[in-house]
């Protein structure tokens, strides 16, 4: 309470006024009032008192007044004055007016009848109005000062609570930091330091070693929100309440880099010059500006038989001789004082006892304000030019002259040591500038394996800006987890056994997180007493070499296995080809063996033939396997829609895989057409559906889908099938079986390769269809991991819009094999070099009514025509020995163009060597065929030949041409 409170008594009775006073003074309240009954001298009262720069403590208000009420009074305070509490005092207000009056702001009422709770109203009043205003000050204190803080830039101020967490962030965290003040608020300290110094038992240590001591001030490394890592000098302060208890922590971090840096560089000079100093023959020491020396060189504790730890302070003087000392001392600190050449001549004592003759001079070090920062000096032996001088003293002048020419070499030895020491700092300069501009990267480690210096190249090399973004940090850090364990377990510890490695091979991570391949030399610096200073090291890139290598290695694979399959389907072909031949002599034995068992009484013997009959169909579908596989079948290739074919195939799929397998397709609206042979691509389908079924013994899904694809030259690079970058059809069949490893991925295209047990497989299923798609200029791509299942995509050619419109549909360009027989005669001229065959030909021909003339060879066969044989057709085989089957037929129908000519081939590759194109009056027949094929196709086309109707069907020359491969 004030010493006297000024009130404001709004009374329009004198009397109530005193006794309201009376009743504050016998409580012991000294008050001055002032009274006021109406609403002018009320609003009056209050002007005139914030003109006089005095306030009321209190405004006392009856409630009903001459011309106007105690709510209006209470309105005019608050617009006013609203920062003096406002109490009613009157004889009559309601309860419900009262608790209006409180609403609007008053802080009590006091019924004139209770006058004795007056007082105490008084003092609540007062009270509170002090602790409010105390409490707004001290709010405005508290804001002014946050202000402040905010405005430092330069240092991070953060406040904790007793649990670690951030509870306030000024500006100069967020610059230093990066992170906002949302972002940082309630995170814990650990916020601010490395990733490496977070460990939690270190910061509850921290914290509760700041708690006991009030103050702590540590160096850490601290990272920012992008990754920056930087120095740190942080104070941590604790903040105590009442009971000086901890009630909260105080942290100031300030960014020391660049001093941590200039440290680092002021450590390395002074290493080379103590380097240079224990080179020095004489006895070299240093001095801070106070002049007590805090460095000596080997020679000087050699030569005294002191020890490092003894040679503090002014303990140098005990060395020097005691009548030298006095002067001694005093010429040193005349020096220390005015900062100029020091040299005086006296004895010190060596380490067996006896005392020498030395020159001491010292230079001072300035910077460049003209201000010392260091003393250089040496000690050297004069003793014997001391001695000599003693002994010709009688002879002064010669003593004088020897002297001065021992001073004099002296006084050039040491020019002469100067201007050496000042030329390996020039030369340490430029050594130094030369490290940092190098076109190699390089850089140096501590013992501990952090970065001290790296070059310019270096830097650029890894992406970064500035030294301070690397310096300090390990060089494990810039390497990926396996190089760097390699290199801490082994490689590090072998360069600090060695001292050296040569092209060591290394993976560096880059700043942009790509990873680079190099080859690290390095090499161990040692000081002069063999320990360790630094280790230098020379970075060269092989990224690219190494690139290059893998893929010339890939290529290289790529062509290996191009000329694998290529010398497998040569051996395939040339096999199948030979076997096709003895296959149609079998066949066509067997066709003639059972027309003549025809009879009841002979059933047995055709029971055998027929089981033979049934062997041979086998061996000749083995055979088409293998053409199909060495690209040597015949293919009638058409514009194929595979949405339309694998639609058409879906209830077939559905039945071969069983109830356990699902299927289900996808195929576009607008797909392509391909270009193949739509029969084959059937084949080829029900092979993978047949082979994902067979990896889901268990059951599972199989997936077939079609889409649109473009190869560029990059994607078909290095294939074997010899694929053409363009336009593709892709058909993918895909299954949720047990998939393949890579090294069966690689041999999954050979012949009779199969993972299937005995008697489940010829193993010729894939390598069909990859012959297929490889005759059909396709490719065949294979996806599968083992427990993933399989995908195996089929890249067949576009067939482009003038291809599909001017080709026919493909299976009515053939005349039926079943055509009904011609009996038609004529005169066959049979060219084949394989009796077997040929025998058997013959044989089905003239049983068909046909007269047939043999050859075997084209030769032969001309010179026949040549000498008068009018035969109507011309039936050879393509592999004749000399001149081949194509030649033959040229031949012929050069001197008869009219001429039919039927080729017999085991496979149909050879029939259109050349153009690849079949003339008019030309087909094809292949081999194992039957004998009745064989006479349908010959009497079909001697019909035809002959202008007839009967057995051709759908001739040849209905086609103008054929693109066969």
């Amino acid at each position: 309470m004030p010493a006297a409170v000024t009130i404001l008594h709004l009374e329009d009775s004198p009397l109530d006024c005193e006794l309201a006073c009376a009743r504050l003074r016998k409580a012991g309240i000294s008050c001055d009032v002032t009274r006021v009954d109406t609403r002018a001298d009320f609003e009056a009262a209050l002007v005139k008192a914030a003109e006089d720069g005095r306030r009321f403590d209190l405004i006392l208000a009856d409630f009903s007044l001459p011309d106007f009420d105690g709510l209006e009074a209470l309105e005019i305070a608050k617009a006013r004055a609203p920062e003096i509490p406002f109490l009613f005092l009157s004889g009559r207000m309601g309860e419900e007016t009262a608790v209006s009056a409180l609403k609007m702001g008053a802080r009590d009422y006091v019924l004139k009848q209770r006058l004795a709770h007056l007082p105490a109203a008084v003092e609540r009043a007062i009270l509170e109005t002090r602790t409010l205003a105390e409490r707004r000050l001290a709010e405005e204190n508290l804001r002014r000062l946050r202000q402040a803080i905010d405005d430092i830039r330069d240092y991070a101020i953060v406040t904790l609570d007793l649990e670690g967490r951030i509870t306030s962030w000024n500006e100069g965290s967020r610059r230093l930091f990066g992170y906002t003040e949302e972002e940082a608020l309630g995170r814990p300290l650990s916020l601010l330091f490395a990733p490496e110094e977070r460990c939690a038992d270190n910061i509850r240590g921290l914290l509760s070693g700041v708690a006991e001591k009030e103050r702590c001030e540590v160096e850490w490394i601290h990272a920012a929100r992008d990754g920056r890592r930087f120095f740190g000098s942080t104070v941590l302060t604790v903040a105590r309440d009442a009971t000086g208890a901890p009630a909260a922590y105080s942290v100031v971090v300030r960014d020391i880099t660049d001093r941590r840096a200039s440290e680092i560089a002021l450590r390395d000079s002074e290493a080379k010059f103590r380097a240079i100093a224990e080179s020095m023959p004489q006895l070299v020491w240093s001095a801070p500006p106070d002049g007590l020396p805090d460095y000596y060189n080997l020679h000087w504790f050699a030569y005294t038989g002191t020890r490092p730890e003894a040679m503090t302070g002014t303990a140098w003087m005990e060395v020097v001789h005691p009548d030298d000392r006095t002067r001694t001392a005093a010429l040193w600190t005349a020096a220390v004082r005015s900062g100029d050449f020091y040299e005086v001549e006296y004895r010190l004592r060596e380490a067996r006892g006896r005392y020498r003759w030395f020159l001491g001079r010292a230079v001072p070090l300035r910077d460049g304000d003209g201000r010392i920062t260091r003393w250089f000096g040496t000690c050297t032996d004069i003793d014997d030019a001391v001695k000599a001088r003693a002994a010709q003293a009688d002879a002064r002048e010669d003593l004088e002259r020897q002297v001065a020419e021992r001073t004099a070499e002296l006084v050039a030895a040491n020019r002469r040591l100067l201007g050496e020491v000042a030329e390996r700092q020039r030369a340490q300069a430029d050594l130094s500038a030369l490290y940092a501009k190098t076109p190699v990267p390089l850089h140096s480690l501590d013992a501990e394996g952090r970065l001290l210096s790296v070059s310019d190249r270096w830097l650029e090399f890894m992406g970064y800006e500035s030294r301070g973004q690397v310096l300090g940090r390990n060089i494990t850090e810039f390497m990926p987890p396996d190089v760097a364990r390699e290199h801490r377990e082994h490689r590090w510890p072998e360069l600090l056994r060695l001292g050296a490695f040569q092209d060591m091979p290394y993976r560096l991570v880059k700043r942009s997180g790509e990873v680079a391949d190099v080859l690290v030399s390095a090499r161990i610096e040692r000081d002069g007493w063999g320990g360790f200073l630094r280790t230098m090291a020379a970075v060269v890139d092989v990224s690219a070499r190494l690139r290059a290598e893998a893929e010339r290695e890939r290529a290289e694979e790529a062509l290996r296995h191009s000329q694998k399959m290529d010398a497998l389907g040569q051996l395939t072909g040339g096999i199948a080809h030979d076997f096709n031949n003895l296959l149609t002599a079998i066949s066509g034995n067997l066709d003639l063996l059972l027309s003549r068992l025809d009879t009841a009484e002979r059933a047995d013997l055709r029971d055998y033939a027929i089981h033979a009959k049934v062997g041979a169909t086998r061996a000749a579908g083995l055979t088409q396997r293998l053409l199909a596989f060495a690209r040597r079948q015949p293919l009638r290739p058409d514009a194929t829609k595979p949405c339309v074919l694998v639609e058409g195939m879906e209830d077939l799929l559905r039945r071969t895989v069983g109830e356990q397998v699902s299927i289900a397709t996808d195929c576009p609206p607008n797909l392509w057409a391909a270009w193949c042979d739509s029969n084959q691509l059937e084949i080829a389908l029900l092979n993978l559906v047949v082979n994902a079924r067979d990896a889901m013994p268990d059951g599972g899904r199989i997936t077939i889908t079609a889409a649109n694809a473009h190869l560029t030259a990059a994607d078909v690079a290095g294939d074997a099938s010899g694929a053409a970058p363009g336009d593709y059809v892709v058909l993918t069949v895909a299954d949720t079986g047990m998939g393949m490893p890579p090294d069966i991925i690689k041999r999954a295209f050979d012949p009779f390769f199969t993972t299937k047990p005995i008697g489940q497989g010829t193993g010729l299923g894939l390598s069909q269809v990859y012959g297929f798609v490889s005759q059909s200029h396709g490719l065949v791509r294979i996806d599968s991991k083992a427990g993933r299942g399989t995908a195996v995509r089929l890249y067949l050619p576009r067939c482009d819009g003038e291809e599909w419109a001017g080709l026919p549909s493909g299976a009515a360009a053939m005349p039926a094999a079943d055509a009904a027989v011609d009996n038609t005669a004529g005169t066959v001229l049979l060219v084949e070099d394989e009796a077997l065959v040929r025998m058997v030909a013959v044989q089905a021909l003239e049983d068909a009514g046909l007269d047939v003339v043999e050859a075997s060879d084209g030769t032969e066969a001309l010179e026949l025509l040549d000498g008068g044989l009018r035969a109507d057709l011309v039936v050879t085989d393509v592999g004749l020995p000399g001149m081949n089957g194509r030649q033959l037929a040229e031949a012929v129908r050069e001197r008869r163009p009219e001429l039919g000519v039927l080729f017999m081939t085991g496979y149909a590759y050879d029939a259109t060597l050349g153009t690849g194109i079949l003339e008019p009056g030309c087909e094809v027949l292949q081999k194992p065929f039957e004998t009745t094929a064989l006479v349908a196709r010959v009497t079909g086309m001697l019909a035809h030949t002959r202008g007839g109707s009967g057995g051709g069907g759908a001739l040849r020359e209905s086609v103008p041409e054929r693109h066969c491969d």
